[in-house]
């Protein structure tokens, strides 16, 4: 087997067995259908990579005759998904037919915001000076600045918030590191030479906070205790870790950029400390 094959055969397996963890851990019960259907693969590739897998993790499943499919046993540990729901539904959302692939024959629905359409063609120069750390000339609009104008920067990573795409660059007009929105980059863009600053050298980007979320204290004990289940929150608080260049977002994604009247409406706050520490890296 030459190297190529089995980088393509080992992928394969992970891929198969993040599609057993997931359906076994989210549905209680997997069987051969469910990686001939996501994969496209035949029968009996299909049982081989299950067997491959059954004999790498004897521990996680066993066979139940009555739901016609193998099981999660009570010692049952994912070693390559990661136990988080959006895993599934990406899964099931791939698929194109989750209605087909759920025993619970609930449906399942996928909500798409209507992000913004973002050209190949505009993210290959940017991923390439990430990669080759370079700076490139490109076209760049915004708010303040509604007409295109040339804008030389150095970007290092690209930032997807929940609902945009950001390029984290060092800006040469400002001479500071920025969030440009993806999709207001227009034109071609030309490459000029290295980079002027690494991500080294941002410090935002380095600086780590804790965001600390906790219910809003005007609901009632019971309210509280509700949220405190919801958002997975230990001694009444989760503590979030974020890049200190990007907790707007988070604040943004949480709902919290701004304060409602009615604690039912705002349900969760940043506590109180925390946000006199975060509110330097805010706008």
């Amino acid at each position: 087997m030459d190297t190529q094959e089995h980088i393509e055969t080992s992928f394969q397996e992970r891929e198969c067995f993040l599609i057993i963890e997931n359906f076994a851990l989210w549905e209680g019960r997997v069987n051969t259908t469910y990686l001939r259907n996501i994969l496209g693969v035949s029968r009996q590739k299909a049982s081989d990579l299950f067997a491959l897998y059954q004999h790498l993790h004897p521990e996680n499943l066993h066979y139940d005759a009555s739901l016609r499919g193998h099981v999660p046993t009570d010692e049952f540990s994912p070693y390559y998904a990661s136990g988080h729901i959006d895993d599934y539904s990406q899964l099931l959302y791939r698929s194109g037919h989750p209605e087909y692939l759920s025993i619970f024959e609930t449906g399942f629905c996928y909500l798409e915001a209507p992000l913004r359409n973002i050209s190949p063609k505009l993210v290959q120069p940017i991923m390439r000076a990430i990669r080759d750390k370079l700076r490139i000339d490109i076209g760049y609009t915004s708010l303040s600045s509604p007409e295109y104008e040339s804008r030389i920067i150095s970007p290092h990573c690209l930032v997807f918030d929940g609902i945009r795409w950001h390029v984290r660059a060092h800006c040469g007009k400002s001479n500071e590191f920025r969030d440009f929105v993806l999709s207001r980059f227009n034109g071609e863009a030309e490459f000029e030479g290295p980079a002027s600053c690494a991500a080294e050298q941002d410090e935002r980007w380095n600086t780590w906070l804790d965001l600390i979320i906790q219910p809003d204290p005007r609901l009632t004990p019971q309210k509280r205790r509700l949220l405190e289940l919801d958002y997975q929150m230990e001694n009444g608080q989760r503590v979030i870790p974020v890049r200190a260049a990007l907790v707007m977002y988070l604040i943004q994604r949480l709902r919290l950029d701004h304060y409602d009247k009615t604690p039912e409406a705002q349900q969760i706050i940043i506590e109180p400390e925390c946000l006199k520490r975060v509110s330097h890296y805010l706008p």
